[in-house]
């Protein structure tokens, strides 16, 4: 414990803790989904009319990653907003094409596609874009998000197989890129000879859960994805089965677009699993309190737990005020009450609540204290 005190001593107690670079290991449910307010597209020049465009386009994108809803456009100040990007982008940059970027094919669609040059990255303005969030009454879906374990199975021509983590495909290549658009944090199974003996090809198509979920316990995942592409006809048919702790849903589509079949997934999973961890950003007399934190005995813990807090989604601000033989208070400021907060760290397994507070010195009246202890 004294080296958080002299560490503490030579950050400064009252530090912001955002500088924090420690990477936190969280549960193997839980991933940090950083970058979540900036978005990168290619452009096929760079004037004014299509960097503004392509400003847009990726203004929409953004949203639907923060808030984890494709509804999110249909918000009329949305919509307005969208027509003021401007005052939303705080930076933005030109570069190169990666090596492996592919140009779009000729369609009977689009005979002749659009060809890029560029990649253009956006950053949004934190601050700005909460603010319209807020008063658009729409949630904000944190950085500390579940991932959703995916199981796909493919039929095509004489060959069935299931996907496994190191595989290549460009199925999977297209559901990771979706993945990585909406936000979703997404794992793939080992699929190896512990997965095989419990699950076969035919288990996984015909859809015995019992077998799918003793298998997927192993992953530590909140949420699984079974995707069933079958090729047939000159087009992929596709059944979709998503499972979380309070949904059940199944849908179908076909198409020859890998990417548009990938989205279809990857888009309903992300708003089905937001809307149990996004929360409306407001302002509350129980905004300011204090979070008592049991088990920290070393710098690397310290700056993990720190890293872990600063990442829930309505914190603002966060400082050690007291440390003590028994642990660490922080004096938390958010977006969100009380109850939303216990709500997010109950979701997140990282702690537990205990009744003992870290320090003997009785806060003062009024002041709120939560105790918790690393799991």
């Amino acid at each position: 414990m004294r080296q958080i005190v002299n560490f503490l001593r030579k950050t400064g107690i009252s530090a912001s803790l955002s500088l924090l670079l420690v990477t936190f290991s969280l549960p193997a449910s839980a991933v940090i989904v950083d970058h979540l307010y900036e978005a990168e597209m290619a452009v096929a020049d760079q004037t004014r009319k299509t960097r503004h465009d392509v400003f847009k386009k990726a203004f929409q994108q953004m949203l639907i990653k923060v808030v984890g809803s494709s509804q999110v456009l249909t918000n009329p100040l949305v919509h307005d907003a969208r027509n003021k990007v401007l005052k939303y982008v705080s930076q933005f940059r030109y570069r190169e094409l990666p090596d492996n970027f592919v140009q779009p094919a000729a369609t009977i669609e689009q005979p002749k596609p659009q060809q890029f040059s560029d990649m253009l990255w956006i950053k949004f303005d934190v601050q700005a874009v909460n603010k319209l969030l807020k008063n658009s009454q729409l949630p904000v879906w944190g950085k500390q998000r579940p991932a959703t374990l995916v199981w796909i199975a493919v039929r095509d021509g004489g060959q069935r197989y299931i996907l496994r983590h190191r595989d290549k495909s460009p199925i999977k290549d297209e559901i990771e890129k979706a993945a990585k658009v909406r936000g979703l944090p997404i794992r793939w199974p080992e699929y190896d000879e512990t997965d095989r003996a419990r699950l076969s090809f035919v288990d996984l198509w015909g859809g015995f859960w019992d077998n799918i979920l003793s298998v997927s316990r192993r992953y530590q995942n909140e949420s699984i994805l079974v995707g069933r592409y079958v090729w047939t006809a000159g087009s992929w048919q596709l059944n979709w089965d998503l499972l979380t702790d309070t949904h059940k849903k199944n849908w179908q589509i076909n198409s020859r677009d890998l990417s548009l079949l990938s989205s279809s997934g990857v888009d309903k999973a992300a708003d089905l699993v937001s809307v149990k961890y996004a929360l409306f950003l407001q302002e509350s007399t129980e905004s300011n309190f204090y979070i008592d934190i049991h088990g920290i005995n070393s710098v690397s813990g310290y700056a993990q737990i720190a890293n872990y807090l600063q990442g829930l989604a309505p914190v603002r601000d966060l400082n050690a005020s007291e440390v003590s033989t028994q642990g660490v208070r922080f004096k938390i400021d958010t977006q969100a009450k009380v109850d939303d907060v216990k709500r997010l760290i109950a979701l997140g397994r990282v702690l537990k609540p205990v009744n003992v507070q870290v320090t003997t010195q009785q806060p003062e009246q009024g002041d709120i204290v939560l105790a918790y202890e690393i799991r």
